[in-house]
Parts: structure tokens; sequence; C-alpha cells
């Protein structure tokens, strides 16, 4: 294959990772918890709940559709199906009643479980327009523009929300609050997507059989039992678990966290994500070039230090000139996480069952999108003066109830920090995929 950028497959592909970060942004990140919190008068319940249930369906069907995609070249066929159910479900929420809450909530649910389904097909098929090292930098290619969508679906939307953009008023457009950023955020999911399904070209796999689902279950979970067949894939999943669910947990709260701890207003925290946002684009594609010289798990190793580094430093200073470059830091080793962990998983498991063990990578990372906000929560809940600890412990402390509120945030850091160091003691032992030989 060609090695140039700019091939109609090369681009395709990484125009699904823009299309689809439109919707994690504007829908998940910006505006349906806000839509139902503070539109509607719900508590965090209405969100939170659903969204846990939506990933424990992920995290049980998706392993199977990624097992059974391997014996055909269905990939794209799967992609296309969850886009349209992603897409149609979030226009959908547009045009339910405020009354009919649930109508909203089992909308959300559905098109939240689409985009994760689509995933683990869509991450596989990057072996279908690039291979060997190549793979590592179109990767990184697909994550930065997936960053820029989510700015630029960000930026797109918002007339669609206030009725102006950056103080200019839009004409033709009528501001319609949170709710108005659905139905737009589900038409640019699905335009910018086009091009994926016209352009990348799965590559054909002959097989006359067809798995039924219990078979394909117990293929998944065959290939997780026989890791000896696969040296270090077990270690690998297991470890990226607490990485993704420290990151997962990160990207769901750093804003309140900038908000309580450091006391960034509106303003300063929209300033704050879009540097951090730009910081990951131009990471990511720095490093997809770095990753073709530098050993994989090496480069991945070094990026999850970063994390327990900038983490450690997010809990010991409120320096905000500190924060800011923090921020910035942050966003290049989110960009780096994925585009060194998806080539590295390739590279460990034979290009015949990348369906199957990239729906066991998904299943990692989903699973800490369960997980990990639970764990945080738990933390804060513990460490929270008013609710846990009590006046007497803080008289005993000698510290204000202001400054402690605080020390929640910082210790439910800390255990992401945790969680990192456990999953670094588990990936030391991966072994660097040029020592792995597939039959």
């Amino acid at each position: 294959m060609s090695t140039t950028l700019f091939r109609k497959d090369i681009i395709g592909w990484s125009l699904y990772d823009f299309a689809n970060t439109i919707f994690s942004m504007n829908i998940i990140s910006l505006y349906l918890k806000r839509y139902l919190v503070e539109d509607l008068g719900k508590d965090d319940r209405w969100f939170d709940i659903p969204f846990s249930i939506s990933m424990i369906f992920v995290v049980l069907l998706i392993p199977a559709l990624g097992a059974s995609s391997d014996y055909s070249a269905k990939k794209k066929f799967f992609v296309l199906l969850f886009t349209l159910t992603c897409c149609i479900s979030t226009g959908l929420m547009k045009f339910i009643p405020p009354t009919f809450v649930m109508g909203t909530v089992i909308l959300s649910m559905l098109s939240n479980f689409a985009y994760e389904a689509a995933m683990p097909f869509y991450n596989s098929l990057l072996y279908s327009v690039a291979e060997g090292k190549q793979a590592r930098l179109v990767s990184g290619f697909g994550v930065s523009f997936g960053y820029l969508g989510s700015i630029l679906g960000m930026i797109i939307v918002l007339p669609f929300v206030s009725g102006s953009l950056f103080g200019i008023d839009i004409p033709f457009i009528n501001a319609a609050g949170k709710v108005g950023a659905f139905l737009p955020t589900a038409v640019l999911f699905f335009l910018v997507s086009i091009p994926f399904f016209l352009w990348v070209h799965e590559k054909p796999m002959v097989s006359n059989h067809r798995p039924s689902l219990k078979e394909a279950y117990k293929s998944v979970w065959e290939g997780v039992r026989r890791t000896e067949k696969y040296p270090g894939v077990l270690r690998f999943l297991v470890a990226d678990y607490f990485f993704e669910d420290a990151v997962t947990t990160v990207i769901l709260n750093i804003g309140l966290y900038c908000s309580i701890v450091i006391g960034f207003s509106d303003t300063e925290l929209t300033n704050f994500l879009i540097i951090s946002t730009v910081s990951a684009v131009i990471g990511s594609f720095i490093i997809g070039h770095i990753s073709r010289i530098v050993p994989l798990k090496t480069a991945l190793g070094a990026i999850v230090w970063g994390w327990v580094l900038a983490l450690l430093l997010f809990i010991l200073t409120e320096n905000r000139t500190v924060i800011w470059i923090l921020g910035s830091v942050v966003g290049i080793l989110l960009g780096g996480l994925w585009t060194a962990s998806r080539p590295l998983l390739g590279e460990l498991v034979p290009q015949g069952e990348l369906g199957r063990f990239y729906g066991l990578f998904s299943l990692s990372g989903r699973a800490a999108a369960v997980i990990g906000p639970l764990v945080w929560t738990t933390i804060v809940y513990f460490f929270n003066a008013d609710r846990a600890l009590g006046k007497f412990t803080i008289g005993f402390l000698n510290v204000e109830p202001n400054a402690y509120k605080s020390v929640p945030y910082k210790a439910a850091v800390l255990g992401l920090v945790v969680m990192m160091l456990i999953g670094l003691y588990i990936y030391r032992k991966v072994p660097h995929p040029e020592q792995v030989k597939h039959g």
C-alpha cells in the first residue's frame, strides 16, 4: 500500500473519527446531561444510570459481534447500522416533549449504545487502509481528525443552541437552547461519515461458516482463556482497563475539578478545554510519527507515566499558570494514548482475529466507563466534609470548610493515579510486538 496519508480510503477512515466525536462532544459531554438537569429539573441520576446501563449492554454484546465480524467482511455493515441508529435516535430527541422525559432517556441510551457499538468494527478497519507501521501513523491521523471534529462540532452546533457565535448573531437560526443541539449533531455525524462508507474498502474474507451467537461468545472467551496462543494480549487488555478507567474519569470530571478546585469561570473553562483539545490534535499527530521510530510498547508506557506525573501535579498545585500548561500536557497525552494503544493491540494479534480482539479492547474501555465514574463518586463522597467526616474532623484538621472542599476532588484524582500505577505494573510484562510471532 502507498504510504501517503492523502489517499481517499485513509481520508475516509479518518473522517469517521471526525464524525463520531461531534456526537460524543456535543451530546455526551456538553448538552444532554445539562438539558436533563438544568432545563428539565431532573437530578444527575437521570443521565448517569441510563448511561451506565447502555454501557453494560455494550460490554455484554460487542465482543461477540466483533468475533462474528471476523468470519465475513461485514465490519462496514455494522458500522453503518450502528451509525444510522445513533443518528436517528439522537435527532429524534429534539422532538420529544419535555413532559415525556423517559422518551428522551430511552433514546439517549439507544444513541450511546449505538455510538459505542460501532467502534470495534471501525477500529478493526484500520488494517483495511494501512499495514504494519503505517497503521500507527494512520491511527494518529484519525485521532487528530477526531479532536478537530470535537472542536468544529461545538462551533457549528453552538448557534442552534444560543443563536450566536462568539457574540455575533447568526441569521436564519433560531436559538432553541440545549435541546437545539440534538438534530444538527445527528445530521453532522451522518454527513461527515459518508466518505468512510464510500471510500473505505474492507478486505475480503473467505469463510463458509457463519457462527451462531453462542459460538461467537464461546470464541471470544476461548481467546481470553487460551492466552498462551497470543502472548501478552490478556495483560495488555487488563492494563488498558486501568488506563482507560482513569482517563475516562478525567474526561468526565476535569471541568468540574477546574471549576471547584481552581475556580475557573465558565469562559475560562471553555478556553481551557479548547486549548486541551487542540493540544490533543497536535499530540496525536506527533506521537503517530514518533511511534514509527520508538518501540510501540515503550511509547505507550511513557505516555502513561506522563499521565501519572500530570495528575500528581494537578493534586499538588492550584497555580493557574501551571494548570493551563497541564491542560495542554493532558491533551497531548490523551491523544497519544489512543494513537499508541490501537495499533499496539493490532500488532499483538493475528490479522484474521482483529474483530474479536478489538471487541475485547472495546470491552476493557467500556467497562471502565461504567466503573470509573463510580469510583470517583465514591471517593468524593467519602472525603466530603459535610457528609462523611463531620465538623469534628474538620476542626481536628484545623481546615476551613471552604478550603476543605477541594480535598475530596484531589483525593479522587489520587485514586486515578493509583489506577494508572496498577495498570503500569500489569503492563510491564506485555511483550514488544516485534517479539511476537503468529503462525
